[in-house]
């Protein structure tokens, strides 16, 4: 019994990184109206911007860390206004494509300027705490707390502010918020500085309780896909309620199968979910 509640701490542990991963993607889909492969790489290159920094000049991890998610995010905007806003008008098929090749540039780049092998961040050790015979880290704690945090500060920004209701507005009809006087461009710009940033803040927090290797980003897109279809493409929100389902299903198989068969267990939550759901938890779609 133990151990299979030990399955469901660090399955709520996926579940929130997931969030974190998956909630920037999703909100590049509503806005920007297209499925952003390239977004898993984004988290390789946070990573490894807090990595050199952290372990090559020496820096402590948190300046690191705060770099790393601001240089990613303004990154997603440099890529978004080159490559995906001239093309905007070809449609979402083109444009997943283009991200596809995106992807794949973000990675050689990585490799070509990291390279091979395992890295770790220059932090300490993690501590374990134990409660009733489950065991968590501090550093997995951080995952949750920055999670639920997270989930807060995107709700009240994108309801109290003027630039998340422009953004609310342009994911529900763009040609409609336009009419209504909202600067399209400047909303989308805003856009892809959040949805890179909060893919900065998952590579940082991927650093940290993972060891890294130049590919690790781009094995994570897989699992993103499986989060935003559960929660329905249309959606922002129910990412939440998704990431935790996700992770949990992942890492509570891990009692009755081998643990290499977890992405299985993600998409096979996600088919059994949209059998009876077809648009997803949320219980809407967006075209």
């Amino acid at each position: 019994m133990t151990l299979i509640a030990q399955y469901f701490v660090t399955g709520i542990v996926t579940g929130c990184f997931l969030i974190l991963a998956t909630i920037g993607f999703s909100l590049t889909r509503r806005v920007e109206g297209f499925l952003n492969i390239a977004h898993a790489e984004m988290l390789g290159v946070s990573a490894f911007i807090a990595w050199g920094l952290n372990t090559q000049a020496g820096w402590p991890f948190l300046p690191a860390a705060i770099v790393a998610i601001v240089a990613t995010a303004f990154l997603g905007l440099f890529i978004g206004r080159l490559v995906y806003d001239p093309i905007r008008n070809l449609g979402p098929a083109v444009l997943l494509i283009s991200s596809v090749g995106v992807a794949y540039v973000i990675g050689g780049a990585i490799d070509g300027i990291v390279g091979t092998g395992i890295r770790s961040l220059d932090i300490p050790l993690a501590t374990t705490y134990k409660f009733l015979g489950v065991r968590i880290t501090d550093y997995q704690m951080i995952v949750v707390g920055l999670a639920a945090l997270t989930g807060i500060s995107l709700a009240l920004f994108l309801n109290k502010t003027k630039t998340g209701l422009a953004i609310r507005a342009m994911a529900d009809n763009p040609a409609l918020a336009a009419s209504r006087g909202i600067d399209v461009q400047k909303t989308s710009r805003a856009t892809w500085l959040v949805a890179s940033g909060l893919a900065g803040l998952a590579g940082v927090m991927l650093a940290m309780i993972a060891t890294l290797s130049t590919d690790i980003a781009f094995h994570q897109i897989l699992q993103i896909l499986a989060v935003a279809i559960l929660a329905g493409l249309g959606s922002l929100y129910s990412v939440l309620l998704s990431g935790l389902i996700v992770g949990v299903a992942m890492d509570m198989s891990v009692y009755f199968i081998p643990a290499g068969y977890r992405p299985l267990i993600a998409f096979a939550v996600v088919i059994v979910v949209l059998l009876v759901r077809p648009e997803g938890l949320s219980g809407r779609s967006k075209s």
